[in-house]
């Protein structure tokens, strides 16, 4: 079958150049759908392998039509949908089956409410007293022109603003008719002994960690906090707005944040001192979320995307300076829920619904905005109220492992002087429990510690080794099992407390909440749970089926057991319940529905916290707080930060048995089976050493002189881009490797060794100049986006016309298969991965995308290369070839038999390819960054008498004008490199530059090693005092970038009449940031994303001039 499917794609790929050559030139301004037919045969495939409807799918939908308002949940119908629509993915069936779901889901609820534990206050008046005294209103200040949350969840409706707010009763989803005197039902002590005690631990079915429940916590704890003194209020709004982090007042909120002007919170804390009660992985995944919201609220101060924020060292006004951080905290906090809100979705009910464990990206989508059958619009945003059913409903202490109830068992003797035995009675717990949160919050939260680790002095901080030890210890501690007599003993005076508040609150029966679910009542407690052991106590002490309770009910059910839409694995009710409160969470909340729009989070902010499906986590966004947070701890590509919800042991017999070669993208922990040649995960979690060199002579001997002793990760990168096409073993590879690194430099040798280059590229650039500029209405002047159009092209051009054959798509070649700008986005894509990877966040990504491209244009090159050899049969091939891409005959064609008569017969087509790629693409968008950053620098006001000496050196066609002009680059790069710095790690001691440990990181800091030869320019500075580019390569060696660049920044700056287009539209999107103490320049593309590349820049010049 694998030969078939790789056959399949092969041929569809080549369905796909025939296609994209014969498309239209112009797009018009919309995408180019390109590889259209490879997409689709790879989705054939998929649902080939996995037939969209079984027959033992056909007896859920039988279920559903006989049955419809009371479903069988045995027969598994919604998680048979839930499959289907994730095997169908965007497909528009598995759209309007996904509207159907939510739908469904949605309206298992009432919205609003229609009942509630005690009278509605609709207003925004909170009235609870806490541990700070009567809270009081939120302040809505009238002038604000972006929406954001109030601190206690108020105005969510704005024709009901007290709905969901803290301080509210409890919903009561379900009126109880059952008639059962409280004085008949079996004593709580009793129940807890006979249906929930644990009998003997049995790790989860599914491998699901404790690091899901520990993040269960954070959602459990942000929707529900019933008041001591009123059980019937619930001190938390009914959002989820991250209260845990930043409180459920305007008191508690301002506690936590720093109100210096940039939106921060204060390191490391949260508000909710409940968190400290629970196994420490809660609380350090809720400071990874505080420290994600002051990385946020620093790019939003840094990226300044209203242009109305400033430095606030700078800002005197102490009013302004006021509204300044509360505009940045308000739209950091709608992006830091943002980011709680797909974590939600994407990875913990991605968990939930054994997603991520079948390899699926797809996700239910319950914000989506739809219309009913009746083109109504689908209620979305009106507000939320959590229920009394749903309290009970969350009480997961079954699942506590092993090491987490040892954890507890711990804490008993110093907070109730007694071993974890069962025997703390009630009131002893409330009132021990109420003493320890009064001692805390006695204390700041600032000073608040967990699990024996300490704050650094200094900074307040937690070490990042000692979070990032108890988050990985979490990702590998099976959890237990959902199972009646699942529940420790430590747990029991919780669990008592829980069915007496259950009792008190007139909660209706199991049978009562299914039904009104849409569920099928039980008719007998065998049904409910087959074993005996259960069933028959379950009798004895509740007599009928319908008097069963439901707190009791959902803990001692039946349980799922791991499948296509199963990974969760709880009881059967819990199981569809929880997927109806993650809909009416979600959906009902206007700030991650209406709201949640790039208008309040900004651009970045917005994009920042969506999924990306490419990160090699299949959906969510916890991989990225865990690199972002801790990326000393989480190296690019640990398997406990993609799949921190699934241990490690099933993560890898899951993907092994899956057997398509994932298995080896990832690292994983000492004592599994490694993929050949694979490099471990550290087996102990310590201090990362980092060392910052500024030091222009020391920042130079580690790249030149004493490069042999650091270790760069550019070697390995160039090499496993290759993945797709070089295949084998690891000796295999090395050798093929070998003979590619040797034939390097004559490669490189032949291309700088042609003459024509200066004039290709003054020619190139005029004529990309003059095709895609546009006029200005009533002037002679035009204009033309200079980086995009035009210096991002040219190495494009050059590589794919006269070096490699690429068939490129423009006017010149309008049945070329290759779009311009698609073609040069795939070679950034490439370049960033093997250049510019500084974080793990986008490593998978980048990874797996230049390995796509790479073999995409290997095989192109190859079969060029092969076109081009002389033989009998080579000019009717290369006719072929130039009949399907209509292209005349190729200049890349002369420079192949020239490099094939430089290299020899004797290697391979395929090693050639390689070789030529490696010497052009990488650095292609290196190449038009250093050209784009001349020519920004040249544009500005303060140069213009610079640029005028340029230009006239340019123009007077002197023997040494470009010399000259290579002065004026070579300064503007000294002061704007390319590379602000990069890594490098020790791996042999050098004394001389203190830096004597093996392993320390090292950070070049590139800036201030050029700025320490003073940031005055100076246009006549020899060649060689600077440093312009840490990797002398490709596009970037000397004697080719010294002989064409004069050329292309001459020619374009000599345009008459050239300056910037008026506004925003002249400027590069650019903005400087802090990275390890040294600043790094970085720009905005126009989808919001943040990027090394320069993006979009307009010029004006004056067309007519000759």
């Amino acid at each position: 079958m694998s030969i078939f499917n790789s056959l399949a794609r092969s041929f569809a790929r080549n369905i796909d150049y025939a296609n994209a050559s014969h498309a239209p030139l112009d797009t018009d301004g919309a995408r180019p759908r390109t590889h259209n037919a490879e997409t689709k045969v790879t989705h054939l495939l998929e649902v080939l392998s996995k037939p969209v409807l079984t027959l033992g799918d056909l007896r859920a939908f039988d279920d559903l039509i006989r049955h419809g308002d009371e479903l069988d949940d045995r027969k598994m119908l919604l998680e048979v949908m839930l499959v289907k629509m994730a095997q169908l993915k965007d497909n528009s069936i598995s759209l309007k089956m996904q509207q159907v779901v939510i739908g469904l889901l949605f309206k298992d609820l009432p919205h609003p409410p229609n009942g509630f534990l005690s009278p509605l206050d609709i207003s925004t008046t909170t009235h609870v007293v806490s541990t700070l005294g009567t809270l009081s209103p939120p302040k809505m200040p009238k002038h604000i022109h972006y929406a954001y949350r109030a601190a206690d969840g108020s105005n969510y409706n704005p024709l009901i603003p007290g709905i969901g707010k803290a301080g509210s009763p409890y919903a009561r989803s379900v009126p109880s008719t059952n008639l059962t005197p409280r004085t008949t039902l079996p004593d709580p002590n009793l129940v807890f002994d006979t249906l929930l005690k644990r009998d003997e631990f049995k790790p989860h079915p599914d491998g699901i960690s404790s690091l899901f429940f520990a993040f269960a916590d954070l959602v459990i704890h942000s929707i529900f906090n019933t008041d001591p003194q009123d059980q019937r209020i619930n001190k938390a709004s009914s959002y989820l707005d991250l209260s845990v982090l930043y409180g459920s007042s305007e008191e508690e909120v301002e506690i936590v944040r720093a109100n210096d002007g940039t939106g921060k919170l204060k390191p490391d804390c949260f508000a909710d001192v409940r968190l400290l009660m629970m196994p420490p992985a809660s609380c350090a995944l809720l400071i990874l979320l505080n420290r994600n919201h002051n990385y946020i609220a620093q790019k939003l101060l840094e990226i300044n995307e209203w242009g109305y924020f400033k430095d606030p060292s700078t800002i005197d006004d102490s009013e302004q300076k006021k509204m300044q951080d509360d505009e940045i905290f308000h739209r950091t906090r709608l992006i830091n829920c943002g980011y709680f809100m797909h974590i939600i979705l994407g990875d913990y009910v991605g968990a939930i619904l054994g997603l991520v464990r079948d390899g699926s990206d797809w996700r239910l989508d319950p914000l989506m905005n739809m219309r009913e059958m009746n083109h109504e619009v689908s209620v979305r945003g009106e507000g939320n109220v959590c229920s009394l059913e749903f309290n009970l409903l969350y009480r997961w202490h079954s699942t506590l492992s092993q090491n987490n109830v040892k954890w507890l068992s711990d804490q008993y003797p110093d907070v109730f002087k007694t071993r974890a035995d069962g025997t703390v009675s009630p009131q002893d717990f409330l009132t021990k429990a109420r003493d320890l949160k009064m001692k805390m919050y006695a204390l700041p939260p600032t000073e608040w510690t967990f699990d024996g680790k300490e704050r650094d002095k200094r900074t307040g901080m937690f070490k990042d080794a000692d979070l990032a030890e108890i988050l990985q210890n979490a990702t590998q501690d099976v959890a237990g099992a959902f199972k009646a007599r699942g529940i420790p003993e430590s747990m029991k005076v919780i669990e008592v407390l829980g069915i007496m508040q259950s009792r008190k609150w007139g909660t209706c029966s199991l049978n009562e909440f299914r039904k009104f679910i849409g569920l099928k009542p039980y008719e007998t407690f065998s049904e409910w749970n087959p074993d005996s052991k259960i069933a028959k106590a379950a009798e004895s002490l509740y007599k009928d089926i319908n008097r069963l309770e439901l707190h009791v009910g959902l803990q001692a059910e039946e349980t799922k057991v791991p499948g296509p839409g199963a990974g969760l694995c709880p009881g059967f009710t819990i199981s569809r319940a929880i997927l109806s409160d993650a809909v009416c969470l979600t959906r009902g909340d206007r700030f991650l529905t209406a709201d949640f729009t790039p208008f309040n989070l900004t651009s970045w902010g917005w994009n920042d916290c969506q999924y990306d499906k490419e990160d090699g986590s299949y959906g969510g966004l916890l991989t990225k707080l865990l690199f972002r947070t801790l990326p000393d701890h989480y190296p690019a590509g640990s398997v406990l930060a993609h799949f921190p919800f699934t241990i490690p042991e099933k993560m890898h017999a899951t993907l092994t048995a899956r057997a398509d070669g994932s298995v080896h993208k990832y690292r994983w922990p000492v004592g599994l089976d490694l993929p050949d040649g694979a490099v471990p995960l550290p087996a102990t979690i310590k201090d990362v050493n980092w060392k910052v060199i500024k030091d222009l002579g020391s920042v130079k001997k580690v790249l030149t002189t004493d490069a042999s002793k650091f270790a760069s990760t550019v070697p390995t990168r160039q090499q496993s881009i290759f993945d797709l096409v070089v295949t084998g073993k690891k000796e295999k590879k090395s050798s093929i490797f070998s003979d590619i690194e040797n034939k390097h430099a004559p490669v490189i040798r032949t291309i700088v060794g042609i003459d024509k280059w200066p004039d290709y590229f003054k020619d190139k650039t005029e004529l990309l100049i003059k095709q895609n500029s546009f006029t200005q209405v009533g002037s002679e002047n035009s204009y033309v986006d200079i980086v995009k159009d035009v210096i991002d092209l040219l190495p494009v051009h050059m590589i794919c016309e006269d070096i490699t054959g690429l068939p490129l798509k423009w006017q010149g070649n309008p049945r070329g298969s290759l779009y311009e700008q698609e073609t040069c986005d795939k070679f950034a894509d490439i370049g960033r991965y093997i250049y510019m990877n500084f974080s793990p966040v986008d490593d998978y990504k980048l990874r797996e995308r230049s390995q796509k491209y790479t073999r995409e244009f290997i095989e192109l090159i190859k079969d060029r290369l092969e076109n081009a050899e002389t033989g009998p049969f080579a000019v009717l091939s290369e006719s072929f070839m130039e009949w399907a891409t209509s292209s005349k005959k190729s200049e890349s064609v002369k420079f192949m038999r020239k490099l094939r008569g430089n290299i020899g017969t004797s290697f391979s087509s395929q090693k050639l390819a390689m070789n030529l790629f490696n010497a052009t693409i990488p650095t292609a968008a290196l190449f038009s960054k250093a050209i784009a950053r001349v020519i920004d620098y040249f544009l500005d006001d303060a140069n213009v008498q610079a640029r005028k000496g340029l230009v006239d050196i340019y123009q007077s066609k002197e023997s040494d004008s470009s010399a000259k002009i290579m002065g004026y680059i070579r300064e503007v790069l000294r002061l704007n490199p390319i590379f602000s710095g990069v890594y490098r790690t020790v791996s042999h001691p050098v004394p001389d530059l203190q830096l004597a440990s093996i392993n320390d990181l090292v950070l070049l800091d590139i800036v201030s090693a050029n700025n320490s030869l003073g940031t005055a320019p100076d246009y006549t500075r020899p060649a060689g005092e600077a440093i312009l580019t840490p990797y002398e390569d490709g596009l970037l060696t000397p004697q080719f970038f010294d002989a064409v660049a004069p050329v292309i920044v001459g020619t374009i700056l000599s345009q008459k009449g050239l300056k910037r287009a008026v506004g925003e539209s002249g400027k590069l999107t650019k903005f400087d940031e802090n990275w390890h103490g040294t600043d790094r320049e970085q720009y905005v593309n126009i989808s919001g994303l943040v990027t090394p590349w320069p993006d979009a820049m307009i010029v004006e010049f004056d067309s007519t001039a000759k």
